[in-house]
C-alpha cells in the first residue's frame, strides 16, 4: 500500500435515477451532463444528481420504451469537455455504420447539437496495424492541450490526434487527421483483461477507468467483473509509458465503471471525482470518491 502512487476512498453512491445505460458524465457550471449508450438524450443534473432536464441530441425514431435496441443504438460511450461551453461525444464505432458519429454540444441557455458521420475516420482506425485481429470500440476521451485522445476497449490503445483538425473535418468533410498511437496492458479479473472505459484530465494526469466484463467481444453483453481506477503522466507533452491502477470497491455487485470526471479541486494533490456505472440491465449508480495522489505533480 505504501508504494501506491495514489489512494482512492468512495465517498457515496446512490441509484442515478431516469438515465439508462449511464455511459459519460461531465460537469458545466453547477450542472452535471450524462450520457446513456442506449439513449438519444443529454441529461441534466443538479447537485445532487436529480434529473433536471433531457435534450435529444440524436434521431429518437427507433426508441422503444426509453432505449434504442442494441441493433440500432449509437452506443454513446465517451465524452468530455473540449472549450469552456462545448462537449463531444463519441459513439463506440463497435458497428458501423450505427455507431460510426460523434456530438458536438454547445452548452448554455440553448443546448445546440451538431451530428457528424465520422465512418471515414473510424475505418480509418480499424484498418491500422495495431487493431489488426481486434475490435474498435471506443470507450473513453480525455482532452489535453487541445488533443482529443480516445481510448479503445479490449485493445488498449490511446488514439491521439489534434482536436481543431478533427472538428474541421467533421463540419467541412477535409482529411481527418492520423492519430498517434499508444497500447497499455492492464490487469486481469478472474484471468480476463480489463479494458479502457472512461477517461479525462486532471494538471499533467490522464485519471481513467477499465472494466472487466465476461463478453466474447465489442457488441455483446456479458458478466460484470469490476473495474479499476488508474493515472497515467503526461510527461513535455509524451504520454508516460508506465500506468498506476487500483481495483475500485463496491459494497454489493461488482460495478461496470463507464466514466470519471474530477469534480472538486481540494489541492494539487488532492480531489473529489465522480463515476458513473452502466450496469447491464440494472439501475445505472453514480459516486463520489476522493483522489489523492501520492507524489510530486
Amino acid at each position: 500500500m505504501q508504494n501506491r502512487k495514489f489512494q482512492l476512498d468512495i465517498l457515496s453512491g446512490q441509484i442515478l435515477e431516469e438515465v439508462p445505460s449511464a455511459s459519460g458524465i461531465v460537469k458545466f457550471g453547477q450542472y452535471f451532463y450524462a450520457i446513456g449508450d442506449d439513449s438519444p438524450y443529454l441529461f441534466q443534473l443538479d447537485s445532487n444528481f436529480v434529473l433536471i432536464s433531457k435534450t435529444l441530441i440524436y434521431s429518437s425514431e427507433k426508441l422503444v420504451e426509453s432505449r434504442i435496441p442494441k441493433f440500432h443504438k449509437p452506443d454513446f460511450e465517451a465524452m468530455e469537455m473540449i472549450s469552456e461551453n462545448e462537449l463531444l461525444i463519441f459513439g463506440s464505432g463497435s458497428k458501423s455504420p450505427e455507431r460510426d458519429v460523434c456530438v458536438l454540444v454547445e452548452l448554455g441557455e440553448d443546448i445546440k447539437p451538431n451530428q457528424y458521420n465520422i465512418s471515414s475516420f473510424f475505418t480509418y482506425l480499424r484498418s491500422l496495424e495495431i487493431m489488426k485481429g481486434y475490435e474498435l470500440d471506443i470507450e473513453g476521451l480525455a482532452y489535453f492541450d487541445g488533443f482529443l485522445h480516445l481510448f479503445n476497449r479490449g485493445r488498449n490503445v490511446i488514439f491521439s490526434f489534434s482536436c481543431k483538425e478533427f472538428i474541421s473535418y467533421c463540419k467541412s468533410g477535409m482529411d481527418f487527421p492520423k492519430p498517434e498511437m499508444k497500447l497499455f496492458f492492464l490487469p486481469k479479473i478472474n484471468g480476463l483483461v480489463s479494458g479502457f472505459s472512461g477517461a479525462t484530465t486532471f494538471q499533467n494526469l490522464f485519471i481513467f477507468t477499465a472494466a472487466v466484463e465476461d463478453s466474447p467481444n465489442a457488441y455483446d453483453d456479458g458478466e460484470i467483473l469490476g473495474s479499476f481506477l488508474g493515472i497515467i503522466e503526461i510527461k513535455e507533452g509524451e504520454i508516460s509509458d508506465k500506468i498506476e491502477m487500483q481495483q475500485i470497491p463496491n459494497s454489493g455487485f461488482p460495478l461496470k465503471v463507464e466514466s470519471v470526471i474530477v469534480d472538486k479541486v481540494i489541492s494539487e494533490n488532492e480531489v473529489e471525482i465522480v463515476l458513473v456505472t452502466d450496469n447491464d440491465g440494472k439501475p445505472s449508480e453514480i459516486f463520489r470518491a476522493r483522489l489523492v495522489l501520492n507524489f510530486e505533480l
